[in-house]
C-alpha cells in the first residue's frame, strides 16, 4: 500500500478514536488490565506516592541514560537522585498550594505548551512514528536497483502528457515481463538520460536515499523482481527493478595505491603491486626479513608499513592506508558521505575480514586492499538518522496529506462557485503586496460564503481582509495555489485544535508528558519566587562565606625559571651540550636568548603560573630546584629552562579571591535558600522513604547509614 493511503487511514483512525473518546466523555473508564505492572512505591511526598518507574524515567531523561535501569546503578547514586526527585515533587506541591495553576500568566504558558506539544504528538502518532520506524528498518538493508523513467513532460515538445507517460510505462513493463533486458531497455527508453547512460542502474540505496514513491516500490519488491505497475511521481512514471539486496554492513578497510611514474610504467607498476602482495602473504618471520631488505623496520603490521612506504595516496598513506571512517555502500564514508569508485567498492565487499585483495584497477591506478573489520549499524543511531531524514524530506508533505484528509472528515471545504466568482473578479497574476488587487471585490461578492468550517463560514469579504491585512499572508500569490496556502493558514490551527482535543484520554503517555511540562512551569514559577529572585550578592554575607572556606582560596604554586629561547633546534642542541659541560645557563641566556627583552634579565622570570605559562607546565611535582629541562619546542622555536625556585601557594585576600569566590558563594546561597524553603514545605508535605523497598532494590547500606 502506498504511503499516502496509509497516512490517510491512520489519520482517520485517530479521528475515530477522538470521536469515541468524545462520545464517552463523563463515563467511567474501564479498569486497567490485570496484566499491568503494579507500581513500586519507594517514597511518599505528603499524600503523593513516588513510583520507581517515574523516578527511573526522570533519571533516564535528565542524565541521557535512556537504557539504564535505576535499579542497576550504585545505591548511593540512586538514592541521591531519589532525594533530588522528591525535592522536585516538594516544589511542585508548594506551587499548587500557592494556587499558581490559577495564575493567568501560568495558564497562558500551559495553553501554549499544550498546543505545541499536542501538535507534535499528533503528527508523530499519525505519520512520523510509523514512517521513522519504516525508514529505520530500511536503513539496515541495502538494495541495488535500476529505474526507467517515463517523464510526464515530453523531452522534445515539452508538452505535459500524463496519460501518455503511463501508457509508455505499461508498454515497457509488458516488454520486461516478456523477457526484454532491463539494462538495454533503460538505455534505449528511459527519459532520465543520466541514469539511462548507465543502463538505469543507481548506486546502492537504503532508507531515505531516493524519492519516496521509488523507495517504497523498491522495498516492496524482492531481488530480481520488476514493478508490476507504473510507479507515479511528480516527475512521471517509474519502473523499478531490484537487482540485489544485502544487509547494510559497515566496513573498515585500508589500501595501497600505486600509480605509474616517470621511472615506472603501468606494467612495472603491476609487477611492483604483485611483489607487495607476495610480501603481505608471507608468514611473519620471512615477512619481517622482506621488509628489512627494503629498509623498513617491521612494526607488526606489514600492510601499514608498506602503505606508509609506498602508497601514492598521500592522504591515507600516513595512516597506514586507512581512509578515516567506516563505509557502507548506500551511505558512503561515515565521516562525509563520499563514495568509492564502483570497482573499488565491489572489490572491498568481496573480501572477508582480514583478507587481502589482488590487484584492483580503477581510474586512480592499481590498488591493494585489506578489509579490516565489519559491523552492523547501531539501531539507536540509525533511528536518530531516520528521524532526521524523515523530518527533512517527507514530513511536510505527509503533514499536508493528514490535515487535508481531516478537513474532509470535519467538513472544511471550499464553496466552489463562490471561489470561482472571487478568482474571476480579481487579477490572479498579482499577489497580496499589490495595494489595488481587492478593489474589484464588490459588496455583493463580499457577502458570499467562500469557505465552510464547523465553527462558521468565511465570507469573501473576511477572506479578502485576511489577505490584505495579515502580515503572515503578505506576498501570497492570488492564484489557486496561493489561495490554498492562505486558507490553510486560517483553517489548519482550528483543525489541529479539534483533532488534538482528546489526546490526554487517548494516550496516557501524552497525558504524562503534559503533566511533566505543566509541573515544569509551576516549578519555574515557584522557584523564581523563593530562590532566583533572592540570589543577590551580599558583600557582608560573602565575607562570612569566605571566612568559613578560607582553605579554598589559595593562590596556585608558581615557579622562578631561567629560559634560553632560540629559533632553531640545532642552536638549542648546541647550547644544551654546553650546559651539560658545566657552562652557566644564565650567562648563556644573556648571550643567546632570542626572546624579546630576555637577554637583559639573563632569561630569568619570576612567579610563573602553570595556568598561564607553557614553560611552567614543563615543571612536574618531583622536579628539583636546579634541574634543567629541554630542549623542547616552544612558540615556533626551542626552549631550555632551569627551575630556580618554587613560590608556594599563598592565602588570597577576600578581594583577590572574589573572581573565584563569587560563583561559589552564589551556588552556596542558592542551596541555602532552597533548603530553607523546602524545610518549611516538608512540614506540610512530609517526605518518607520506604526503607524495606529501597533495601530490596539496592541492597542494604554498607556504612550503617540509611536514607
Amino acid at each position: 500500500m502506498a504511503i499516502h493511503s496509509r497516512v490517510i487511514s491512520i489519520a482517520l483512525g485517530i479521528l475515530c478514536l477522538a470521536s469515541i473518546a468524545s462520545a464517552q466523555k463523563g463515563k467511567k473508564q474501564s479498569a486497567p488490565s490485570s496484566m499491568s505492572t503494579a507500581p513500586i512505591i519507594v517514597a511518599t511526598v505528603g499524600t503523593e506516592k513516588i513510583d520507581l518507574a517515574d523516578v527511573e524515567r526522570a533519571f533516564q531523561k535528565n542524565l541521557s541514560r535512556r537504557d539504564t535501569k535505576l535499579s542497576a546503578i550504585p545505591r548511593d547514586t540512586a538514592l541521591e537522585f531519589l532525594r533530588l526527585y522528591t525535592n522536585y515533587r516538594l516544589k511542585v506541591q508548594d506551587a499548587k498550594d500557592r494556587g499558581l495553576e490559577s495564575d493567568s500568566a501560568v495558564k497562558v504558558d500551559l495553553a501554549n505548551n499544550r498546543r505545541l506539544l499536542s501538535e507534535t504528538f499528533f503528527y508523530d502518532k499519525a505519520i512520523a512514528d510509523q514512517r521513522v520506524d519504516q525508514l529505520s528498518r530500511r536503513r539496515l538493508k541495502e538494495l541495488h536497483i535500476g529505474i526507467i523513467l517515463c517523464a510526464i513532460a515530453d523531452p522534445v515538445s515539452k508538452q505535459w502528457d500524463t496519460a501518455g507517460s503511463r501508457r509508455k510505462a505499461e508498454r515497457l513493463i509488458t516488454q520486461l515481463n516478456a523477457g526484454s533486458d532491463f539494462v538495454k531497455l533503460a538505455r534505449d527508453s528511459s527519459d532520465d538520460k543520466e541514469t539511462a547512460a548507465n543502463g538505469g542502474m543507481l548506486p546502492w540505496i537504503s532508507g531515505g536515499s531516493i524519492i519516496k514513491s521509488v523507495e517504497d516500490e523498491a522495498y516492496a519488491l524482492k531481488a530480481g523482481q520488476v514493478s508490476p505497475a507504473p510507479v507515479g511521481s511528480r516527475f512521471g512514471y517509474f519502473i523499478v527493478k531490484v537487482f540485489n539486496e544485502e544487509p547494510r554492513d559497515m566496513v573498515k578497510f585500508r589500501h595501497i595505491l600505486l600509480t605509474p611514474k616517470d621511472d615506472r610504467d603501468s606494467i612495472s607498476t603491476d609487477l611492483f603491486a604483485d611483489t607487495l602482495i607476495a610480501i603481505l602473504k608471507l608468514k611473519p618471520a620471512p615477512q619481517a626479513m622482506a621488509l628489512r631488505a627494503r629498509k623498513i623496520e617491521p612494526s607488526g603490521d606489514a600492510f601499514s608499513d608498506l602503505a606508509k612506504a609506498y602508497s601514492d595516496d598521500k592522504t591515507s598513506a600516513s595512516k597506514g592506508g586507512y581512509l578515516g571512517s567506516a563505509y557502507s555502500r548506500s551511505g558512503g564514508m561515515d565521516a562525509n558521505g563520499s563514495r568509492l569508485a564502483p570497482g573499488f567498492e565491489e572489490a572491498i565487499y568481496k573480501l572477508k575480514d582480514g583478507e587481502i585483495s589482488g590487484r584492483v584497477k580503477t581510474l586512480y591506478g592499481t590498488h591493494i586492499m585489506i578489509r579490516d573489520s565489519t559491523k552492523k549499524p547501531d539501531a539507536f543511531v540509525e533511528r536518530d538518522a531516520a528521524k532526521r531524514t524523515y523530518r527533512r524530506l517527507y514530513f511536510e508533505e505527509d503533514k499536508r496529506l493528514v490535515l487535508d484528509s481531516i478537513k474532509k472528515v470535519y467538513g472544511y471545504r471550499w464553496v466552489d462557485q463562490a471561489l470561482m466568482a472571487f478568482m474571476g473578479a480579481i487579477d490572479t497574476t498579482k499577489n497580496t503586496q499589490d495595494t489595488t488587487w481587492s478593489r474589484a471585490v464588490t459588496p455583493f461578492l463580499a457577502d458570499r460564503t467562500i469557505y465552510e468550517m464547523p465553527r462558521g463560514p468565511i465570507a469573501i469579504g473576511q477572506f479578502t481582509d485576511s489577505l490584505r491585512l495579515r502580515i503572515d499572508m503578505r506576498g501570497y500569490t492570488l492564484n489557486r495555489a496561493g489561495l490554498e496556502r492562505a486558507i490553510n493558514k486560517i483553517a489548519d490551527p482550528l483543525v489541529l485544535a479539534q483533532a488534538t482535543a482528546g489526546l490526554e484520554k487517548q494516550y496516557p503517555d501524552f497525558a504524562a508528558l503534559m503533566q511533566e511540562f505543566n509541573d515544569g512551569i509551576l516549578l519555574f514559577k515557584v522557584e523564581e519566587k523563593e530562590v532566583w529572585s533572592k540570589l543577590r550578592f551580599d558583600t557582608s554575607d560573602a565575607r562570612v562565606f569566605y571566612d568559613s572556606t578560607k582553605a579554598r582560596w589559595m593562590s596556585e604554586q608558581k615557579y622562578n625559571l631561567t629560559e634560553i629561547y632560540v629559533l632553531s633546534d640545532s642552536a638549542a642542541n648546541a647550547i644544551d651540550a654546553r650546559i651539560k659541560k658545566g657552562e652557566d645557563i644564565s650567562s648563556l641566556a644573556a648571550q643567546y636568548s632570542q626572546r624579546e627583552g630576555a637577554r637583559d634579565k639573563k632569561g630569568f622570570t619570576s612567579a610563573v603560573s602553570p595556568k598561564t605559562s607553557k614553560l611552567a607546565q614543563k615543571v612536574i611535582p618531583t622536579t628539583k630546584i636546579g634541574t634543567v629541562i629541554g630542549p623542547f619546542a616552544m612558540d615556533a622555536g626551542w626552549s631550555i629552562i632551569r627551575l630556580e625556585g618554587i613560590v608556594p601557594p599563598q592565602q588570597k585576600s577576600f578581594e583577590a579571591a572574589l573572581t573565584d569566590l563569587a560563583p561559589a558563594y552564589q551556588d552556596a546561597l542558592q542551596k541555602r535558600l532552597t533548603e530553607q524553603w523546602l524545610s518549611v514545605v516538608r512540614v506540610r508535605h512530609p517526605v518518607t522513604y520506604d526503607q524495606i523497598m529501597i533495601d530490596k532494590i539496592w541492597g542494604k547500606a554498607t556504612s550503617g547509614k540509611s536514607k
